[in-house]
């Protein structure tokens, strides 16, 4: 037993360094890949299992969706085709052991890699440690198949496998909830799956026996998603409904219809080999596992969308909805979240101050509106804060959001400063000149590709009225001097003036370090 858990522990640790590495280096690829590629049912399902056997982890595929989802890079409805797909991607490890883990002396291929991976981690420049990470992670994957091949072995003596056969629907039901257990225990579907296939190469248990703990190990796999999703954004608990009710519902149709499964799975399974291979029938029956699913559920792609909107509803501040800590670990989404979310505060922003000149007085509605403002900026300037800008071009596109949520707050400062929005010259200044500029930017901010046109409006008239203020400061105080006004009168009219320059200058601001975001993500797609 002792050999089963730590080759266990090796297997998860290997796919943990080989994910993490993948990750850090395909982040910002598979953004692009997704955002051209993505499009339909059948494209999105095809994104879907292109990334997921890219990086051998429907988990990570799972929480990357969330965030193209969260950053408006995919619907909602595109988001189902990518996680039908990262079940079917993830049926890519069982093949790999099946075809390869069993065939080859994997104590003799793993440890050069092991070898050649950690002293990449240790000597190589920084950009290039994350592929000593990978070469390291799937070294340690095959090792730890080796581990627990020689564990299985002696644990088929201990454990008395035969005690849940699947000849009855009580053993059926027992070997889905091992699966289940097995899954959420080892908290990575292809953990549980390598177990399994080594538990039947060794003869520990049967082909069918194997079925049915790889039917249970692909409703624990929801599990992971499940828990991310607590306390998460709306984005993320949708995604992992749709997770669960993917699975669960297949494994149901799949349990009810076994017996034909197995035999197409034996049939196909002789027809590529010859003879029955039981590992290669049980990565086919995976296979077939996900691909059933997906054929159900794909012609009902949009009812089920709709289903599960019903399901989880929309948060009360729809401003954070997006901000799910889980994407963290993959900046070049968790940046582009923000942004999305700071383009969001910006025009709830300018329709609070709308509101405001419209009817200067703070009623209990216009304070909700400020709170949740306040909470969102709050949300996300922690959000931010947390994300690990390592590379180069994602710290500079950092460093832009950081200043725009600085201008934002200094915004909301100058907004609510104690008596300015009541007073009647800050109102008749602003309904002269100023108030069009802002209606201009809060349509223009709902339209894509409209930044640059709202942060050139802003420049416009910020230098306009930096250039009325001096002059008007000076006007009024030369009449103050001859007596022709008083000078509570002159120093209002100065502040309403000062006050007026603050709020456009933030709002230029902000908006052009937004710009500037945008400008870097081009700059590095191309």
């Amino acid at each position: 037993m002792v050999n089963v858990i730590g080759g266990i522990g090796l297997f998860l640790l290997g796919m943990m360094m080989l994910t993490d590495g993948l990750k850090e280096l395909a982040g910002d690829a598979l953004k692009k890949w997704l955002n051209r590629f993505t499009g339909g049912t059948l494209s999105s399902v095809a994104s879907g299992t292109f990334m997921t056997i890219l990086m051998q982890s429907s988990t990570a595929t799972t929480l990357l969706t969330i965030g193209f989802v969260s950053a408006g890079l995919l619907t909602f409805t595109q988001s189902i085709g990518v996680i039908i797909g990262a079940n079917i991607g993830s049926t890519s490890t069982g093949w790999i052991i099946s075809l390869i883990g069993f065939k080859i002396s994997l104590a003799a291929m793993s440890l050069p890699f092991i070898g050649i991976g950690v002293l990449t981690q240790f000597i190589a420049p920084r950009d290039f440690k994350a592929y000593g990470g990978i070469v390291t992670g799937f070294g340690l994957l095959f090792y730890g198949i080796d581990v627990l091949q020689t564990g299985m072995e002696a644990a088929q003596d201990l454990i008395a496998f035969d005690t849940f056969t699947s000849g009855t629907w009580s053993g059926k039901i027992i070997l889905i909830i091992i699966g289940i257990f097995m899954t959420i225990v080892m908290q990575a579907s292809s953990a549980s799956m390598a177990a399994t296939l080594t538990a039947l190469f060794a003869g520990a248990i049967d082909f069918e026996q194997a079925v049915y703990l790889v039917i249970g190990q692909n409703v624990g796999t929801t599990a992971t998603a499940m828990f991310v999703a607590i306390g998460a954004s709306v984005a993320a608990k949708r995604t992992a409904m749709t997770h669960l009710l993917f699975n669960v519902i297949t494994a149901i149709v799949i349990t009810l219809t076994a017996p034909f499964v197995i035999y197409i799975t034996k049939t196909i399974t002789t027809a590529m080999t010859g003879s029955f291979d039981e590992t290669i029938g049980l990565a086919i029956f995976h296979t077939l596992f996900s691909l059933i699913g997906a054929l159900i559920f794909i012609p009902l792609i949009q009812p089920f969308a709709k289903l599960i909107m019903r399901i989880v509803k929309e948060k009360e501040n729809t401003l954070t909805e997006h901000l799910n800590p889980e994407i963290i670990s993959v900046p070049a989404i968790a940046l582009d979240v923000t942004y999305t979310t700071l383009i969001a505060i910006t025009r709830e922003t300018t329709d609070f101050v709308l509101q405001l000149i419209a009817k200067p007085k703070m009623t209990e509605q216009a304070e909700r509106q400020l709170q949740l403002i306040e909470e969102a900026l709050e949300e996300t300037s922690q959000f931010l804060g947390s994300i690990p800008s390592d590379t180069k071009k994602d710290r500079a596109k950092h460093i832009e959001l950081l200043h725009t949520i600085d201008h934002l707050n200094r915004l909301i400062r100058v907004v609510t400063e104690a008596g300015m929005i009541e007073s009647s010259i800050v109102k008749d200044k602003l309904n002269e000149k100023w108030v069009d500029v802002f209606v201009d930017m809060k349509m223009r901010l709902q339209e894509e590709g409209e930044l640059q046109q709202v942060a050139s409006l802003l420049k416009e008239a910020s230098t306009q009225m930096a250039s009325e203020r001096k002059r008007r400061r000076e006007e009024y105080f030369e009449r103050t001097a001859s007596n022709e006004t008083n000078i509570e009168e002159a120093i209002a009219k100065v502040e309403a003036v000062l006050w007026i320059d603050r709020l456009i200058y933030h709002y230029w601001r902000g908006t052009t370090r937004l710009q500037n975001y945008v400008d870097l993500n081009t700059k590095s797609s191309h």
